[in-house]
């Protein structure tokens, strides 16, 4: 991949102290129109946002989890199963350890992939999640939904440029490594957010 090193990446989503998931907050997921996204796929989309809140709420004890949809049409077609789930810890999930997860990021098209998950710590999105989106071509759209139910997301637009997004990453885990306490790895973090729109990524928060 080309991706520089850089130590204890999980310290990036170690922001503070969890928040249990209520009702109030299920409730309070908005409903998004995402860019670069067929419409269609809007209601599927929002449907899941929420039941990653409901699955950490009820079965997680409000920890992360991770919601994987393909809307290829070609599983679509052959009525292949297209949801995979994976259930994380309080700072990190792993979508590929789930099996049907893993064939969903495999085997699915290009742009073709949408993965969700909770952030319990209401956390900016992740250097490690930054880097997974960029990992798989198969993934077009990264949604973070926090334990209060705000949503902020990532998608590879038309002019989305895969060297210079590798690039624009180093350069924030450069940072991120330069970095001390969690003002500077938010501050890193922010970097990445700030200039995506260079390379094709749009990013938005609701």
């Amino acid at each position: 991949m080309g991706y520089q090193e850089f130590d204890n990446l999980k310290m990036a989503k170690k922001r503070d102290h969890k928040i249990m998931i209520t009702e109030e907050a299920i409730k309070r997921v908005p409903y998004i129109e995402y860019r670069e996204i067929p419409n269609e796929e809007y209601k599927i989309i929002h449907e899941l946002v929420c039941q990653v809140l409901k699955l950490s709420k009820e079965e997680n004890n409000s920890n992360e989890v991770a919601i994987t949809y393909s809307f290829d049409t070609d599983k679509v077609m052959k009525q292949e199963d297209v949801i995979g789930v994976q259930f994380g810890d309080e700072h990190s999930v792993n979508p590929l350890a789930d099996p049907l997860t893993y064939h969903l990021i495999m085997t699915s098209k290009e742009c073709m992939v949408v993965s969700m998950h909770n952030h319990p710590s209401l956390s900016l999105v992740s250097v490690t999640d930054i880097r997974f989106f960029l990992q798989y071509g198969s993934i077009r759209l990264l949604v973070i939904v926090t334990n209060l139910g705000s949503v902020s997301y990532m998608v590879k637009g038309k002019k989305f440029n895969y060297r210079k997004s590798v690039e624009l990453l180093n350069h924030t885990i450069q940072k991120y490594n330069e970095s001390s306490g969690l003002k500077g790895y938010q501050d890193a973090t922010k970097y990445f957010i700030s200039n995506c729109h260079r390379v094709g990524i749009i990013y938005e928060d609701r």
